[in-house]
């Protein structure tokens, strides 16, 4: 698994294409193909805050949310673009808080006992994920539930809003990185200047997968809570489906954060 440094490559390729404070004149004025002296400049600017923004062990998202929020808004590049620098941000710190979330719950829930579940946790400079299987709390032994599923139910509806929020962030990227490579393209920038501005379509599709995988964890979270409360039947809860969806999930975060890093800024034409 790639180190905490693979965050920042992730945001970096997201932001790769800002230009801060650009007015829509001076774009229309711009052959086709060709950044401004003042996109280069500040492009390269950016790129130096989200490198900054991480260490060998961590990321300080504070500053990566920094980094975006000098990202104008007076073209639609720049809107995308901020847009989707902002989205990855959410979408990585939300995979990095986990662990630390999940080990808050058992203390303020009262449990002791449980599994893991999704996020990502850091040893030393490697980062990997961990995915545990929601497990319905109507499982029982003689007439009364265990002690370890309650604990598990107890876990995954304290988690619940985490998961909730990861799914619209993940639903947000999506859109942002479609909207994004549009926006690259409308100005025809090209080959590897493309590729460095933009998601690849490579990219875009495991991005839509992610999103489309951590909705589904988020749907079965949410029943899981309505059959522990009786407003649903035990019936409605697979576990083999809920299994399947745990590992689409795992499989698609992982591909989130290994994708690629951006080529150098230099090979885009530029004034």
């Amino acid at each position: 698994m790639p180190n905490a440094k693979r965050f920042v490559i992730r945001l970096s390729a997201a932001c790769a294409a800002t230009a801060i404070c650009m007015s829509a004149s001076a774009a229309a004025a711009v052959p086709k193909g060709t950044l401004t002296s003042t996109e280069y400049k500040q492009l390269s600017i950016a790129t130096a805050a989200l490198n900054k923004s991480a260490s060998a062990k961590s990321v300080n998202w504070s500053k990566a949310r920094a980094a975006c929020a000098r990202v104008g808004k007076t073209t639609a590049l720049l809107s995308t673009q901020r847009a989707t620098c902002f989205d990855s941000v959410n979408v990585l710190d939300a995979l990095a808080s986990f662990p630390a979330e999940q080990r808050r719950c058992p203390k303020s829930t009262g449990t002791t006992t449980g599994t893991t579940t999704t996020g990502t946790t850091t040893t030393g400079t490697t980062t990997t994920l961990t995915t545990a299987t929601p497990t319905s709390g109507t499982t029982t032994t003689g007439s009364s539930t265990t002690a370890a599923d309650s604990a598990v139910v107890g876990l995954m509806i304290c988690m619940s809003p985490h998961y909730q929020a990861l799914a619209r962030d993940a639903k947000a990227i999506d859109r942002a990185d479609i909207s994004a490579r549009k926006d690259v393209l409308a100005r025809g920038l090209s080959g590897s200047c493309l590729a460095t501005l933009a998601p690849t379509p490579a990219d875009l599709r495991t991005v839509k997968r992610f999103a489309s995988s951590t909705a589904k964890l988020a749907d079965d979270v949410t029943l899981l809570i309505k059959v522990t409360e009786g407003k649903a039947p035990a019936s409605d809860f697979n576990q083999a489906q809920i299994d399947n969806d745990v590992k689409q999930f795992e499989n698609s975060a992982t591909s989130v954060l290994d994708e690629h890093g951006q080529q150098k800024l230099s090979v885009c034409p530029h004034q």
